[in-house]
């Protein structure tokens, strides 16, 4: 199980995760402080931002041959 955790990691990480790093890690410092603050419309605003940016990011990703 461990292997198809990390494959399936790789598999993501390579072309969405890294180029979106650092936007993604402040969208996630972003839900942080809002959950924390008690705001739960910022906190599905932030959710549901993040969650297109990632969405358009892997659809955008360069296809492999």
């Amino acid at each position: 199980m461990i292997g198809m955790v990390d494959r399936r990691v790789r598999w993501y990480y390579t072309p969405i995760a890294r180029p979106r790093s650092h936007d993604a890690w402040q969208e996630h410092e972003d839900l942080i402080k809002a959950i924390a603050a008690g705001d739960p419309v910022a906190a599905e605003r932030i959710m549901n931002q993040h969650t297109e940016r990632t969405r358009q990011a892997f659809h955008e990703r360069p296809k492999e041959d």
